[in-house]
């Protein structure tokens, strides 16, 4: 693929994943945390492999602009041997919506309460503790910086990541009907293996909406096959 320039763009991802309470020997004092039990499980239960490191969604007590969490997160990794993802949200959870922070790039989960207390020093409230859950699907929306290669007739990859792709669809869909268009596109064995979620930025005042593909060491090729799948089904 000839390399073209990175774009940077401020995104968000919808995506639906199962939730459950974190453990709160594992979490800062009375706070509400929860762990995505299985991440891209779109891609993971029908790939031999495992899964990705922890998912961890950090509940907070009210609604923090984008440039508080990416002040706050800057902060908190000036102070960290190995910086990780901070990333502001809302969860659309068993008919209630709260905002969270998602914590990406723990290796383990005794980090999740220090990075709890770097937050909290930063003046991040979270949300008091409350009845457990356990593998309930939750909708997540995330908001976001991603930095974008273009690959032509629609198609970008992630310049960070190289298990993320992206392509351009004509219109937007409701999560429901996503959902539905996925499960048929995937009826198409040639294109096994993949998790896909909503995905869209803005571009010259306009949104442009996109399908985010997850997939490890996804190609150029692998995306517009997938592509191409998705348009067929749409018309």
């Amino acid at each position: 693929m000839k390399k073209s320039r990175v774009v940077e763009r401020y995104c968000e991802i919808i995506k639906e994943e199962p939730l459950s309470t974190l453990e709160a020997d594992l979490t800062a004092d009375n706070t509400c945390v929860m762990e995505s039990t299985s991440p891209f499980f779109g891609y993971y239960q029908d790939a031999p492999m495992g899964k990705p490191d922890p998912y961890i969604y950090c509940l907070l007590d009210r609604y923090y602009s984008l440039s508080e969490i990416m002040r706050a997160a800057e902060n908190v990794n000036a102070h960290r041997r190995e910086p990780v993802d901070i990333t502001p949200g809302q969860l659309y959870l068993m008919d209630r919506r709260c905002p969270v922070i998602r914590l990406k790039d723990i290796r383990h989960f005794n980090q999740v309460h220090i990075l709890q207390q770097s937050l909290q020093q930063e003046g991040i409230v979270f949300k008091k503790r409350q009845r457990k859950i356990k593998e309930v699907n939750g909708i997540i929306r995330l908001s976001k910086m991603i930095r974008f290669q273009s690959a032509g007739d629609g198609l970008f990859m992630d310049a960070i990541d190289d298990t993320k792709g992206y392509f351009v669809i004509p219109r937007y869909l409701g999560w429901e009907a996503f959902k539905k268009l996925t499960k048929e596109a995937k009826y198409d064995t040639c294109i096994l293996y993949f998790d896909a979620a909503q995905a869209s930025f803005f571009e010259n005042g306009r949104v442009v909406e996109l399908v985010r593909v997850y997939k490890e060491h996804i190609t150029s090729d692998d995306l517009l096959a997938i592509k191409n799948r998705y348009i067929q089904v749409l018309k």
